[in-house]
């Protein structure tokens, strides 16, 4: 579905941050922007390109945009269009921002750092 809608999909492996992404769309050194959700955005990091700008931002996000193929798309008050031509807004993302039981605490999980005699 999201290669449908003009999205490329790479793995969430080291290749595509590694500058492994075999780009055929852009030369190397031609301006092009970017989206990702992967956690590094700083020069030729995704592509090999230093003229590639990468935004990072969040899945959700990046799907949006990846379905409006526009990156002035603002998610929260833009339309798309739906084959048939009715427009439709996604809804916002759900779900807990901590885990219900909270995070497990675990005072055996410390370990100390090795004095210089260690």
């Amino acid at each position: 579905i999201f290669e449908k809608a003009g999205a490329i999909v790479l793995a969430n492996a080291c290749g595509p941050c590694i500058g492994q992404w075999k780009r055929e769309d852009v030369h190397k050194g031609e301006k092009n922007s970017i989206v990702t959700s992967f956690n590094r955005n700083f020069a030729q990091r995704n592509d090999g390109n230093p003229a590639t700008h990468a935004f990072v931002t969040s899945p959700e996000v990046v799907t949006a945009l990846a379905f409006s193929g526009d990156l002035t798309f603002n998610p929260i008050t833009d339309t798309l269009s739906a084959p048939d031509g009715t427009e439709f807004r996604f809804d916002a993302p759900s779900g807990a921002a901590l885990p219900q039981q909270h995070f497990q605490v675990d005072t055996d999980s410390y370990q100390a750092p090795p004095t210089p005699e260690e």
